[in-house]
């Protein structure tokens, strides 16, 4: 899996360096720092078995139940994907879903969301939609030839500390 993975990434990267190199604000996308790839699988035991295999890669790990599907997010110990990442989110697909399955995105941070803003402004060639799980969670999502690029103000690591953050408090009260 974790090679599968890593060469997934290395395709996708080669697509996303070749589109950030058309931007009029090509500055912007080169200082953009993937921090997650993500991987959908087909179904439970697709996602169980991939889990299985990237697990003892990972120190820690998050399952979180998101629209009707497990998500997993995983942080590699001593590995990291394309020699810069170091979390996997792995997903399945959701029901009666007919999307893709391998490479489904990759997160990419920077601090400023009215920069991101700016530059999806300045190019408006580039396909984007904003997106959005909940009150804690969204992005601005790019589409290029390569698939799709999420560009976030925070990290699936924040994410997570969010959500375990809101279930500490509903424990609390109960």
């Amino acid at each position: 899996m974790f090679e599968e993975l890593n060469d997934a990434f290395q395709k996708y990267f080669v697509e996303w360096r070749n589109f950030a190199a058309q931007r009029h604000n090509r500055k912007f996308f080169d200082q953009l720092k993937p921090t997650a790839v993500a991987w959908k699988t087909v179904d439970i035991t697709d996602f169980n078995t991939r889990f299985a295999q990237l697990r003892p890669l990972c120190d820690h790990i998050a399952l979180t139940w998101l629209n009707e599907r497990w998500v997993a997010s995983m942080h590699l110990k001593e590995a990291s994907i394309g020699g810069v990442v170091h979390v996997v989110k792995l997903m399945m697909r959701r029901p009666n879903s007919t999307d893709a399955v391998g490479l489904d995105h990759v997160d990419f941070y920077h601090a400023s969301k009215q920069e991101i803003l700016q530059a999806l402004q300045v190019d408006p060639s580039i396909k984007t939609t904003h997106e959005s799980n909940g009150p804690r969670c969204a992005w601005e999502s790019i589409w290029f030839s390569g698939g799709e690029a999420k560009l976030r103000t925070d990290t699936v690591i924040d994410q997570v500390i969010g959500d375990f953050k809101e279930v500490d408090e509903q424990v609390l009260t109960q």
